[in-house]
């Protein structure tokens, strides 16, 4: 019976971990993208504040999306003619009860503080370029009070790096 029962785990433990590992591997297959690849492929890239979330359902609804809305502060690249305001449409949120959310799609809060690599779709709204990696959280310095980005990176230096990979 002992051999009977390991053999019995071995048969199940073994295609639970192949499925396992081959979801990992399916989520690892995104690849990383650089700063300057991320400022490359973007058409605009903004920095500013969320100011509003508004989830709606698709037509059919058959997915949630949300519109959010960022108060630019500053354009580091392709906002020549742009506004003051855009709006972001991202995959997921929640109506009523009802909530959605997608790997690989960057969230937003309300007051949140960002910095975005955004492509425009063709009803004049923006989606982020290269999911969560097209966003980036702008904090304070606990010990400083100083604007800094990833954690760590000052914003001032952040925001060159961007506009430079832009030029390129």
């Amino acid at each position: 019976m002992g051999a009977l029962s390991r053999t019995f785990r071995g048969a199940v433990l073994v295609p639970v971990l192949l499925l396992l590992t081959s979801l990992s591997m399916g989520f690892a297959q995104q690849k990383a993208l650089r700063i300057d690849e991320l400022a490359k492929q973007a058409e605009v890239v903004a920095v500013g504040r969320i100011t509003d979330l508004k989830s709606e359902w698709t037509d059919g609804q058959s997915q949630i999306i949300t519109r959010v809305t960022l108060a630019v502060d500053e354009y580091l690249k392709g906002g020549r003619d742009a506004a003051s305001v855009v709006t972001i449409v991202t995959l997921g949120g929640e109506i009523g009860e009802v909530g959605e959310l997608y790997t690989h799609v960057p969230s937003f809060r309300p007051n949140e503080n960002v910095v975005v690599f955004l492509e425009k779709t063709d009803v004049a709204e923006f989606v982020v370029t290269g999911g969560t990696q097209g966003k980036y959280n702008i904090e304070r310095d606990p010990r400083t009070g100083r604007a800094i980005v990833a954690g760590q990176q000052p914003l001032e230096d952040f925001t060159a790096a961007v506009r430079r990979a832009a030029q390129r």
